[in-house]
């Protein structure tokens, strides 16, 4: 992915104003553009919001799918989730697949990809993980090319899929600061990032390891190119002296609020949305508000590329995506994400930014990063 070709775009708004021209209209319902009748095909229509969307994949395409039968899926979203909903869904569709899913952290889905991979014993047929996390596997040629058909007919807006096409969107998950209620008032609570390095919260910060390249170090590099170089080393410098409790997830991090071990944290909205209630735990939104991308990736010399690419297509198609919805995370569509996010949740009129696309180096130069948050943090 050049750093040319990577472009800063709003990817989830509180409104669905300005989306003309994208290929997907909002009006009443959903409105997809004409597949090419270029073979055979098999359309699935769904009803959303009292209009019918028609989604268009070739007979060959099931086909070959059919003829592998399972798919393996390498994750990082909950198991009972994937159990539960996208799995369940798929399978409405496509109820002869056998599907294997395997839950993950986001560093345990790259070291075991890239273990394989080196050992020519390729198991994952999808890889669904971080993007900064797993651009690594790019680089190490883990990754192969799709060309997804379904990005054009779902008119994805520049920003929010990759030109190269080596990941494909799914998840555009918000970043949010999460505060224990026993430990922090509300008064009290952080209300921009720069309070994560506030003395009367030394020891009392999770976040997950920035050198992971996952939510932190995401958050951290989206805003390098908006403080600057002198403001941002400050501001990580002083995060680092307030000894923040390092964890491995956003979710970690999430449960060591929740347990009270840490009365604030960074960490991710569905985590908060699938607790809310359950656990003494609130969120803030900082300015920038950013959504962290966790896409889908096609592994080389996956065993079952064809079904792998089937499973792709319809994640990022709309009956995917409503299905991601009611797990609590957000799609990286933005039409869809708005006609699904709980009303009122997100402030009036704020729009959120793909994390980190606004700094392309940090994309393009993941181990750049991943040492320089270790000279900083020491993990």
């Amino acid at each position: 992915m050049s750093g040319e070709k990577v472009s800063r775009r709003n990817v989830l708004t509180a409104s669905v104003a300005g989306v003309v021209g994208l290929g997907v209209g909002f009006a009443g319902g959903f409105m997809l553009k004409p597949a090419e009748q270029t073979a055979r095909t098999v359309e699935i229509t769904r009803t959303v919001g009292g209009a019918t969307v028609t989604q268009t994949l070739t007979q060959s395409q099931i086909d070959l799918a059919r003829k592998e039968q399972t798919v393996v899926i390498y994750g990082v979203i909950d198991i009972p989730d994937f159990e539960n909903v996208m799995k369940t869904a798929f399978l409405r569709l496509y109820p002869w697949a056998k599907v294997e899913y395997v839950g993950l952290s986001p560093s345990e889905i790259v070291s075991k990809s890239l273990a394989e991979y080196k050992a020519g014993k390729v198991a994952a047929d999808v890889i669904w993980n971080t993007l900064g996390s797993t651009l690594p596997l790019v680089r190490e040629g883990v990754i192969e090319k799709f060309d997804n058909p379904m990005i054009g007919l779902m008119g994805y807006a520049e920003g929010a899929y990759d030109p190269e096409k080596y990941w494909h969107p799914m998840s555009g998950l918000p970043i949010v600061l999460n505060y224990n209620t026993n430990l922090v008032s509300p008064a009290n609570a952080p209300k921009s990032y720069e309070d994560l390095s506030n003395p009367k919260f030394k020891g009392k910060v999770a976040i997950d390891r920035p050198s992971l390249n996952n939510v932190a170090g995401t958050l951290f590099a989206h805003l390098y190119p908006i403080l600057g170089e002198q403001k941002w080393r400050s501001l990580m410098q002083g995060i680092s002296a307030n000894q923040p409790i390092f964890t491995d997830s956003a979710s970690a991090s999430f449960t060591k609020v929740s347990t009270g071990e840490a009365a604030v944290s960074i960490g991710l909205l569905h985590d908060y949305l699938g607790n809310r209630g359950k656990v003494p735990v609130e969120i803030a939104w900082a300015e920038p508000m950013t959504a962290l991308p966790v896409p889908l990736f096609l592994p080389r010399n996956a065993p079952h590329p064809n079904m792998g690419q089937l499973f792709i297509q319809w994640a990022v198609s709309v009956d995917g995506l409503l299905a991601l919805a009611r797990t609590g995370r957000t799609p990286l569509h933005h039409v869809v994400a708005a006609y699904t996010l709980p009303s009122g949740l997100l402030p009036s009129g704020v729009s959120l930014e793909v994390a980190a696309l606004n700094n392309p180096d940090y994309y393009n130069n993941p181990t750049k990063w991943s040492e320089l948050y270790r000279s900083i943090f020491g993990v």
